[in-house]
């Protein structure tokens, strides 16, 4: 059989955002199928303006149903999975071209990155000065699921809310594959009386979800996170307490609980799910990281220095790391190394004003202002905003004076 990827979407009134999403696959994709749930507005002129060929699907609040409809009229060799806030950077079309070229013996996870302006969130990445995929937003959180997989091999979506094709994927015998290609969301994008209106959804959708499998751990997590993105955090709690009822050792909803216990300001708690979430899973840096500030903010710099680290080592892309190991590494009386850490910090960052200014401070109390002005002075050369390091300078050259 050939290569040809076909793109299988659900939409309802996503006319202003459609356009964009198939612009960004349009040297990806051979061919576009797009099923509209009931849109009011002119998503279905937008999607066949594109070339997309369109079918309709009355919506029964089942999102597998959905799904699975949407990928019934797909010719293409493999099948690719997308939303209407969702884009691809143009460049991964040759990627893609490479994965679909491959033996129809596996199916492929991507990675989404969920462009949000809550820096609270779990495994939050601050994004990169200058990253045009940011699109104002301040970062993202990742998630993983399988969007690319062989056509005919039987793949079904299953559940109502949080639907998943792997499970189908796989009992059909189908090697899990990881691919690096990444998947740009912006749910912003909806404004947010829809995304209220879309969470509130979910809930409802979770809940019906429990009701037909009450023994689901992973239905009762999701509705915590559900709850957590409404910001009803005693919910979220309940929620992730009744999954590890039957997944005790699960370390993801023992990270989430603790998050949210920490948000309720139930920091004994919350230091205990955090504890065994490592614990249970020493490769969980969203876990050492959470634990960490709790730590930090009680006060526990040594210990906080051990999270933050870890989290660090295990998680290089987390832009903010340095910046917070080197805060507990100067409370712990350790400058040097906090000097280090900092300057890691301003070369992963460079327009973080609370980096570049603790790292100016730390280089004060040491007294390597001079060390201080060259490393500045480059990352000017580079780019890095003018008006920020002059004032870091500025510091600098006012104490040493």
């Amino acid at each position: 059989m050939g290569n040809r990827l076909s793109l299988a979407m659900i939409v309802k009134d996503e006319g202003a955002l459609l356009a964009e999403c198939l612009d960004s696959v349009r040297d990806a994709v051979d061919e576009v199928c797009v099923l509209d749930t009931g849109s009011h507005d002119d998503t279905v002129a937008v999607a066949r303006s594109a070339g997309a060929r369109v079918a309709f699907f009355p919506w029964c609040d089942d999102f597998a149903a959905a799904r699975n409809a949407s990928i019934e009229p797909c010719t293409g060799d493999w099948i690719l999975v997308l939303d209407a806030d969702e884009r691809l950077d143009r460049a991964d079309a040759a990627r893609l071209a490479l994965l679909t070229a491959a033996p129809r013996d596996r199916c492929y996870r991507l990675m989404t990155r969920n462009y949000t302006d809550r820096t609270s969130v779990s495994a939050f990445m601050r994004c990169i000065p200058g990253d045009p995929h940011a699109q104002g937003c301040a970062g993202w959180f990742p998630s993983w699921k399988v969007r690319l997989f062989p056509n005919g091999v039987g793949a079904r979506y299953e559940g109502t809310v949080h639907e998943l094709v792997r499970p189908s994927l796989e009992r059909a015998g189908l090697a899990v594959a990881e691919s690096d290609i990444v998947v740009h969301h912006y749910p912003l994008l909806h404004g947010e009386a829809r995304l209220k209106a879309k969470r509130r959804l979910y809930i409802a959708l979770g809940i019906e979800k429990l009701r037909t499998d009450p023994r689901d751990p992973k239905a009762h997590a999701e509705l915590g996170h559900q709850y957590g993105e409404l910001g009803d955090w005693a919910k979220a709690v309940a929620a992730y307490r009744s999954a590890l009822c039957l997944d005790p050792r699960d370390a993801e909803s023992l990270k989430n609980l603790g998050g949210a216990l920490h948000l309720l300001g139930r920091d004994e708690e919350a230091e205990r799910a955090l504890r065994l979430a490592v614990d249970y899973d020493g490769g969980c840096a969203d876990a050492w990281r959470n634990l960490g500030v709790l730590l930090a903010d009680r006060a526990q710099w040594p210990a906080a220095v051990e999270c933050f680290a870890n989290a660090v080592h295990l998680a290089p892309e987390w832009v903010d790391g340095p910046r917070y190991l080197a805060v507990a590494l100067e409370q712990s009386g350790r400058l040097e190394e906090s000097a280090r850490a900092a300057r890691c910090a301003i070369e992963a960052c460079p327009e973080s004003a609370q980096a570049v200014d603790l790292y100016a401070t730390l280089m004060i109390r040491l007294d390597r202002r001079a060390e201080a002005l060259d490393l500045l002075r480059s990352l000017e050369e580079e780019g890095a905003s003018v008006a920020l390091l002059g004032r870091a300078r500025d510091m600098l050259q006012a104490r040493q004076a």
